[in-house]
């Protein structure tokens, strides 16, 4: 499952062969890479063919190869195996193929994103960040308008804090008197955000009603998630983020 705050095209490598059914009537060349869904098809001559199903209509089925060329093909022509798997084909069975066959690392790589690995604890996800040079724990809270870091963790780090800009509650209770702090450089894995406002709160009572085991420095909300342009990958325990530009 992933949970993605907006944006961007992969191109596919081209792989050139030439192999075509003898039945088979080539259509315009399209450009694709060899990915899932591709199979070796084999007519009732003998004949083989490295491609995949991308249209079935009227009997014929159209097939492309991994450099794009694609062939219009007799159903009828195929073999008994192959005709049974074109009859069972759909494209909501082809597309659901191609999304299970997804690597998000590489997909998220190739549009500029970075990874940061994401830690469970007490079923909450946490990511380090570093602040004033020093490595934090914050929790993942896609719940949370604002990021907010401890009051005692701000002061340790001789944060300069705007006080009494406010009061925050919430569901784990009140937080009490709320300040403000400007961080000149916040990095999450390789990504750098300059000039970050954070909420400055006592955690403490929030913390605590986590579990007696949680411990974190600060929370990372919904507005940083999407100056980051994060993405979520709950499953891999991974958050994809890029940097402005």
């Amino acid at each position: 499952m992933c949970i993605t705050a907006p944006k961007k095209n992969l191109l596919a490598a081209l792989i050139s062969y030439t192999f075509l059914l003898q039945t088979g009537e080539p259509l315009a060349a399209q450009q694709g890479g060899e990915d899932t869904g591709f199979r070796t098809f084999t007519n009732q001559s003998g004949k083989t063919i490295r491609a995949k199903v991308i249209e079935k209509k009227s009997g014929i089925v159209h097939l492309r190869m991994s450099n794009g060329i694609t062939y219009r093909v007799a159903i009828g022509s195929l073999s008994q195996k192959d005709q049974e798997f074109v009859d069972s084909w759909s494209p909501a069975k082809e597309q659901r193929a191609r999304l299970q066959a997804v690597d998000l690392k590489e997909l998220f790589s190739a549009r500029g994103f970075k990874g940061v690995p994401l830690r469970l604890q007490n079923n909450q996800s946490l990511l380090a960040i570093t602040i004033a040079g020093q490595q934090l724990n914050f929790l993942l809270d896609t719940g949370a308008q604002s990021s907010v870091i401890d009051r005692a963790k701000a002061k340790a780090l001789k944060l300069s804090i705007q006080e009494n800009v406010g009061f925050a509650g919430g569901i784990g209770g009140s937080a009490g008197p709320m300040g403000m702090a400007l961080l000149p450089m916040v990095k999450v894995g390789s990504i750098q955000k300059k000039n970050v406002t954070v909420a400055v709160l006592d955690l403490s009572r929030i913390i605590s009603g986590h579990g007696k085991s949680s411990k974190f420095d600060g929370i990372i909300g919904f507005d940083l998630l999407e100056d980051l342009e994060a993405v979520i990958d709950y499953k891999g325990r991974m958050m994809y983020l890029r940097e402005d530009g």
